[in-house]
């Protein structure tokens, strides 16, 4: 039908709401007609759309909320269109945020304990600070849920941080643990539906010969064997720092080989005559003692660092430079170390590092998994 202003302001007075795009009927093509008529619903046939005297016209559509009737126009005129989209931005416009958490309790101070029932513990926490608590669907879970009248993500972020504060709270309080299994901030348009993006599924395949015959080419390699359980154990961990830790293991057995030494015989038997003149040291055998340990030890003065050892050990492996590969190396050393001794929510900066680590850990596997070849 061809519209003009007061057509479609009388359909927006009386409740109507612009649905789907507001579009140029020459996007249409035989090819993509059906799959759009399925979606918008559209009662106007497919000769209508298609119809070579509609190709410069609009299509706005319109539907209302309450009964659901909805209407289609077909218009050429610059206001109209120009309203339509205006309105369209209008129901879009964020008025504020929609926070979802899937929960689980995942499992207790006794490692026998990993199934637990949450039928009167949910409940009994719906509506505290205006979250919304439901059982999940699986034994063990739950959906934590808040509106919040911003668009702020500053003020998400706080909320979740007390969002946090509570599962550990709960920790404490049951022995239980408690993790967010996955996080959805969602923007709450004026007039439109909240469309929050749950978590990703995936089917997986039937094992193939070619796979049963690689894990048995793996596990003749205890390198490998290494590199795979790293990568399980990290996979199942649901801490960031957890994660890294598990596949920093892994790396460094696999890239790791054993230190040499910084100082030759000579130059340690040189090193320790000379801290022999030393009057403080002579007067201290068990100082003394320590100092020839030390420099006799490659672990404590390797010619090489455990970090460059293993990025000498990446780099063919994943195809990059060795200064690359030891800037990686380092970094991931780094967060490592610093997330080992504090506790911290901010674990964006460790995902680089994780993907690094697994990529080198899955190109190890890849390459044992392919037979060398015979001279």
């Amino acid at each position: 039908m061809l519209g003009d202003d007061s057509q479609l302001d009388n359909l927006l007075a009386n409740g109507y709401l612009i649905v789907g795009p507001v579009m140029f009927l020459s996007e249409l093509t035989e090819n993509s007609i059906a799959n759009f008529l399925s979606v918008f619903s559209v009662s106007l046939s497919p000769q209508t759309l298609l119809d070579p005297s509609n190709r410069n016209r609009t299509l706005i559509m319109l539907r209302h909320p309450s009964t659901g009737h909805q209407i289609e126009i077909i218009s050429s005129d610059d206001h109209v269109i120009t309203r339509a989209k205006g309105q369209r931005s209008y129901q879009e416009e964020p008025i504020g945020l929609l926070i979802r958490a899937l929960c689980s309790a995942l499992g207790g101070r006794s490692s026998r304990e990993r199934i637990f029932h949450l039928d009167q513990l949910i409940p009994s926490l719906n509506g505290l600070w205006n979250w919304q608590f439901n059982l999940g669907e699986r034994v063990g879970t739950f959906e934590a849920s808040k509106r919040l009248e911003t668009t702020d993500r500053g003020s998400a972020e706080e909320v979740l941080d007390k969002l946090n504060h509570l599962l550990d709270f709960l920790a404490y309080l049951y022995q239980v643990g408690f993790y967010i299994q996955h996080l959805s901030i969602s923007q709450i348009p004026r007039l439109e539906p909240t469309v929050s993006v749950g978590p990703e599924e995936r089917m997986l395949t039937a094992v193939t010969k070619e796979d049963i015959h690689d894990i048995e080419v793996v596990l003749s390699s205890p390198k490998a064997i290494v590199a795979v359980r790293g990568l399980n154990q990290s996979y199942i961990e649901n801490c960031m720092p957890s994660r890294l830790s598990m596949l920093w293991a892994a790396a460094e057995h696999v890239f790791s080989n054993k230190p040499e030494r910084l100082l030759s015989n000579d130059e340690i038997t040189s090193l320790f005559k000379a801290a022999e003149i030393i009057e403080s040291l002579r007067k201290d055998p068990q100082r003394l003692g320590d100092l020839k340990k030390a420099l006799q030890d490659p672990d404590r003065l390797p010619l090489k660092s455990r970090n460059l050892r293993m990025a000498e050990a990446i780099a063919p492996v994943m195809n990059i430079t060795t200064e690359v590969a030891y800037t990686k190396v380092r970094t991931a050393s780094k967060l490592r170390g610093k997330n080992v001794h504090r506790l911290s929510q901010d674990w964006k900066d460790i995902e680089d590092s994780e993907k690094f680590l697994q990529e080198a850990l899955l190109r190890y596997i890849a390459k044992c998994k392919v037979p060398e070849k015979e001279d």
